[in-house]
């Protein structure tokens, strides 16, 4: 299904109330997240209208794609999430599940991936999240797949 929103906040709204029915309707949701301007208004929505009608306890967020900078870096998409959304919502640690930006990529892509097999439900071999986030950057890429790059597409890695 593709939705085409007005604009930010008509997108917003409806990102928002899509996690809280999922919220309402399911045990425990997971969610994989994104970086970039958009989600960041997302976030701050989700911070200041949602904070109290979710529970957050309910839910696991995983990160789509990472930089490998540190949390605290300006290019980190864990550290956006953690200033514009984690600082402002009782979700516990455990449930919290950022790429470590700070070591070796390829093993990092090994520990991530078996971190999300173990936690997210599998279908058919995969994890199946039950919302994800994704954004597509001005020169086509989503999720750090570059237009080179589309045999990621086919790979049967999960990272």
């Amino acid at each position: 299904m593709i939705k085409i929103f007005k604009n930010k906040f008509a997108l917003s709204d409806f990102f928002c109330e899509e996690l809280l029915k999922l919220n309402i309707d399911k045990g425990v949701a997971y969610f994989a997240l994104s970086g970039g301007s958009t989600p960041k208004f997302v976030f701050q929505m989700l911070a200041k209208d949602y904070k109290e009608k979710i529970d957050w306890y309910k839910i696991h967020l995983f990160w789509g794609d990472e930089r490998c900078v540190p949390p605290q870096s300006d290019e980190s998409n864990y550290g956006m999430t953690k200033k514009y959304l984690l600082d402002y919502i009782d979700i516990p640690k455990k449930n919290v599940h950022p790429v470590d930006g700070e070591n070796n990529p390829k093993q990092e892509a090994i520990r991530y991936s078996n971190e999300i097999k173990k936690i997210v439900p599998l279908k058919n071999g995969y994890p199946k999240f039950d919302l994800v986030m994704l954004g597509i950057g001005e020169d086509g890429h989503t999720a750090s797949i570059f237009p080179n790059q589309m045999d990621l597409l086919v790979s049967d890695k999960v990272c």
